[in-house]
């Protein structure tokens, strides 16, 4: 048991300083080691002897040995930053512990996920952090997500066979298309009229229909098509494409969970008809890393709650 000590104890420099010193038998080595010069070295390793009136090297020219005395402080020493070492890997991981790591993209991060952190936070804990990892979304469906990064849950649009144990459909894709009150204002007698005839609009296209998410021919498979077909500016980035729509750009798809904000707050206006849903839900999984940790466990349950219906906002 650890008991009051007397008296101020060493600096940690000048005994990180011996203990290289007596370990490599050279001050030189030692420098090396600790990135220090050698007469730095050498100050330390004088003022702890002249500190605790011991000394602890014997020296011949360049070379060092330990004294008798020096060889026994030394096997204190060296047991004693071994334990420091291991307390300070211990704490670290125990702070790891408590942090939970979501695999997602970009915009999701954006769009989604932080707004509700709060929320996410609050069913993990106080001690407990959420990690945010962007990630190609091609990545993120992929049926085993690499352990290299300790990834504990993957956050997508993807299809859900059932709904496993360790996985949550937060809520279904849905979509409607959406522009800026002043491009409504402009076009509204043709967004009034049938989708047939909106073929001379401007539309903004998400690009990358392999992640997932639903396109406007999917919209278009339930509403009808434009004719002629419209022309498309391509995004890559779905966050910035929405940022293009609320600037008066263009047409673009807006996804529920995703713009509920934008429309709330007026910067997005619903073009027409309501929100269209596929069978493809936005789902959260844990990794074969995650369905090992409570913090992980309990971060999918918070989920769950937003899935019943919990805050849309932090």
């Amino acid at each position: 048991m650890l008991r009051n000590l007397d008296g101020p104890l060493p600096r940690m420099n000048a005994l990180r300083a011996f203990e290289a010193a007596a370990r490599h038998e050279s001050i030189a080595r030692a420098a090396k080691e600790l990135g220090l010069r050698q007469s730095a070295v050498s100050r330390l390793v004088a003022n702890l002897e002249r500190e605790i009136g011991i000394r602890l090297f014997a020296r011949t020219g360049r070379a060092v040995s330990l004294t008798p005395a020096g060889d026994a402080y030394h096997r204190g020493v060296a047991v004693g930053l071994e334990r420091i070492a291991a307390a300070r890997d211990l704490v670290s991981d125990l702070a790891k512990d408590g942090r939970v790591t979501i695999a997602c993209g970009g915009s999701t991060s954006e769009m989604f996920l932080r707004p509700r952190l709060r929320h996410l936070q609050h069913g993990l804990g106080e001690d407990a952090t959420v990690r945010l990892l962007h990630c190609e979304d091609d990545y993120l469906n992929l049926p085993n997500v690499t352990n290299a990064d300790r990834i504990d849950l993957v956050a997508s649009y993807r299809d859900v066979d059932g709904v496993p144990d360790d996985e949550v459909a937060v809520f279904p894709e849905a979509m409607v298309p959406v522009c800026s009150r002043g491009f409504a204002s402009d076009h509204a007698d043709v967004l009034r009229g049938p989708v047939a005839n909106w073929g001379a609009l401007p539309f903004l296209r998400f690009a990358r229909p392999s992640l997932g998410w639903a396109t406007w021919d999917d919209w278009f498979e339930t509403v009808g098509r434009p004719k002629p077909p419209p022309h498309y500016e391509n995004y890559d980035d779905y966050a910035y494409m929405i940022g293009e729509a609320v600037t008066g750009q263009g047409l673009a798809l807006g996804w529920r969970n995703f713009i509920d904000r934008l429309l709330d707050n007026g910067s997005l206006v619903v073009a027409a008809g309501e929100f269209l849903e596929t069978d493809r839900p936005f789902a959260v999984r844990l990794t074969e890393h995650g369905r090992g940790r409570p913090a992980a466990r309990q971060c999918l349950a918070a989920f769950r709650a937003l899935a019943g219906g919990g805050p849309r906002t932090a």
